[in-house]
């Protein structure tokens, strides 16, 4: 008698936690499709086709940036590591085939590196992108050859070059794209005003096609598609591949993907308002993220889940750096057409800007000063205090984002 009460105690108590468990499964899957079919019925992405489609091939530049990249390979390989990063007259003569194939790549309005049947295998093209933050750095050494032999306007065209590589990886919508494209934007507005325009004057028409260029890139596009091809492969398509590794594991792969849902559900938002961003919405976004996968089942979502605050901070330093190099451009051609500089900001609207730049970091006007010679204008930089101008290289840590022109 005894152990038929066992028996059937045992059994009530398996089959409740079957029911449990049955509870638990239906509730976390009905969670999870009510949020596929938010997006689906939204118009978001919610596969990889949907963020990129196929280009056309009358207007894929990809093939040629292939070939462009295994020309450089081969230039690479004549030439020793320690000379190469040298980046001089040798070095890019021996690159000069790699640079005309790559030209003619920009010519063509669109290329993608990724190829949709790695996407969900997580394989990306770290090697391609590393190619092309070299092809960066082979034109900024180009614009400097070029500045030293007189031709300024010359050393202008390799920049935009550099600049309109940055936007065509707009192709690429994912958090890795995006971090290169910063990269060589940094390369490019270094190389731009640093190196060749601080001290050296150009043409009206080379400026206005290179204020163009810069204007081209639309950054909070970029960031938000980014964002969202990240939600479609590390939301959805890494899911995938694990409910097909281990489908015995369903019920928790999909709580982990609610959660990574429901985190790039409110952070788009934040992207989508633009700059300056709420950096408290941010960190208490981060913040409920880690506490509700800290020491449980959800720790899957927690690799999966991007860190949004090193992102943010990304984005900001871009619009940072863009808006300075725009406004020192018009200042230039205010000046090639009355003289001088002039007092103030407002002077270059809406002539030479549509309006006056916010600084990135406070939402308050970029800060400029006419100087005896040449002028600052400047971003208050990643320590969000305006520190009077003050140059420094990590601007992003501390002091300001600042250009300077010495003529």
């Amino acid at each position: 008698m005894l152990k038929r009460l066992v028996a059937i105690t045992l059994a009530y108590i398996a089959l409740l936690v079957i029911l449990v468990g049955l509870a638990w499964h239906l509730r976390v899957m009905r969670q999870l499709e009510r949020e596929l079919e938010r997006l689906r019925k939204a118009g978001e992405p919610t596969r990889w086709e949907d963020i990129a489609p196929p280009i056309p091939k009358h207007l894929d530049g990809t093939p040629l940036v292939r070939q462009a990249v295994e020309q450089l390979g081969l230039a690479q390989q004549k030439i020793p590591p320690n000379v190469w990063e040298t980046y001089n007259a040798q070095v890019l003569e021996v690159a000069r085939p790699a640079l005309k194939t790559f030209r003619q790549a920009l010519a063509l309005p669109h290329w993608r590196l990724v190829d949709p049947k790695q996407v969900a295998e997580f394989k990306t093209p770290d090697e391609e992108y590393k190619a092309l933050r070299e092809f960066a750095r082979l034109l900024r050494a180009e614009a400097l050859q070029r500045k030293r032999k007189g031709d300024v306007d010359g050393a202008l065209e390799s920049c935009q070059t550099i600049l309109k590589l940055c936007r065509h990886i707009s192709d690429e919508p994912y958090i890795l794209a995006f971090l290169f494209q910063k990269a060589i934007f940094a390369i490019g507005t270094r190389a731009l005003w640093d190196e060749v325009l601080a001290d050296a004057d150009a043409s009206a028409t080379a400026y206005r096609v290179v204020l163009a260029e810069l204007r081209a890139w639309d950054i909070d596009r970029d960031f938000v598609r980014a964002l969202k091809g990240e939600r479609v492969v590390a939301g959805i398509l890494a899911y995938d591949f694990f409910r097909r590794k281990v489908w015995l594991l369903s019920t928790w792969i999909a709580a982990n993907q609610s959660l990574t849902l429901d985190f790039y559900r409110q952070l788009l938002p934040i992207a989508q308002k633009g700059v300056p961003y709420d950096r408290q919405k941010i960190s208490r976004l981060t913040a409920d993220v880690m506490q509700k996968t800290q020491g449980s089942t959800l720790h899957l979502a927690r690799i999966l889940i991007v860190q949004p605050e090193e992102l943010f901070d990304t984005a900001t330093e871009v619009h940072a750096l863009q808006r300075v190099t725009e406004v020192a451009l018009a200042l230039r051609l205010y000046r090639k057409e009355h003289g001088h500089y002039p007092e103030n900001l407002q002077a270059l609207v809406p002539k030479f800007l549509p309006s006056v730049p916010s600084d990135p970091y406070d939402g308050k006007p970029l800060r400029y000063r006419k100087l005896a010679k040449g002028f600052k204008v400047w971003s208050i930089g990643g320590n969000c205090k305006d520190d009077g101008g003050v140059k420094v290289r990590d601007w992003w840590r501390r002091g300001d984002l600042v250009l300077e022109s010495k003529i």
